[in-house]
């Protein structure tokens, strides 16, 4: 399983697209940030990272790279028949699978977090205090929760529907519009249901972490990563090749 990570990871980091996705994304971050610090001063670094970090563009330019290069050749390859030939049972497969894009996006996270902070140190005019900085540390790493849960979310439609552009399809929705049809459906049909989907549960959580309470919401909010992963093992397990 460690070899098939390593070369995984080997493999991936030599997709271009990963690295342009980021180097927009920091552009994207770069102009929130100013904008924000140019309304509203110290406050406005931190609503500007956050309006950056809540806005389709940043999941887009992030979450879309990510999943296409761990995945896009997945089904279209022989990759898995040779894998799986090789001894590798299919449950550590998708394992690794969602191991590998978790490690690629928080790579891509850890880059971010530090190209921040980086701004906020070179830019005099902006000063927060340490827990406003850990409070910021937090909710990108919220983030990446919510990101991973995407690809995860998208990895299981792929697989159970067997369709490479079905899976594609489904992380551009998550990262573009998932919140929005939840907000729509609360509107107009009067159910506070966005607070008990996975976007809703992890904001939930990081209001909780701000006024210092426990955070109990991640937990069901791992839970939602947990079923997707055990939904895809036991379909993957049901799957026939032709080797």
């Amino acid at each position: 399983m460690r070899d098939l990570l390593r070369a995984d990871i080997r493999r991936i980091s030599r997709m271009w697209l990963i690295y342009i996705g980021l180097f927009i994304a920091m552009f994207y971050i770069d102009f929130k940030i100013d904008e924000g610090v140019i309304n509203n001063g110290s406050i406005g670094f931190i609503s500007g990272v956050q309006a950056a970090f809540d806005g389709a563009p940043l999941a887009l330019f992030v979450v879309f790279p990510v999943f296409y290069a761990v995945f896009a050749h997945e089904l279209s390859s022989k990759s898995m028949q040779c894998i799986l030939g090789h001894g590798i049972t299919r449950d550590k497969l998708i394992a690794t699978k969602l191991l590998d894009a978790a490690i690629v996006l928080a790579a891509i996270y850890i880059a971010i977090t530090v190209w921040i902070l980086y701004r906020l140190s070179d830019n005099t005019s902006v000063i927060l205090s340490s827990s406003q900085k850990i409070n910021l540390i937090i909710f990108i790493c919220l983030r990446w929760v919510r990101h991973l849960g995407y690809i995860a979310f998208s990895a299981m439609i792929m697989y159970l529907s067997n369709f490479t552009a079905l899976g594609v399809i489904s992380c551009l929705a998550f990262a573009v519009m998932f919140k929005f049809i939840f907000k729509v459906i609360e509107f107009f049909a009067g159910l506070s249901i966005y607070d008990y989907t996975f976007d809703g549960l992890l904001d939930w959580a990081y209001t909780g972490i701000e006024v210092g309470g426990f955070a109990w919401q991640l937990i069901p909010a791992a839970g939602y990563i947990i079923a997707a992963l055990v939904i895809t093992i036991i379909f993957f397990r049901r799957k026939e090749f032709d080797f």
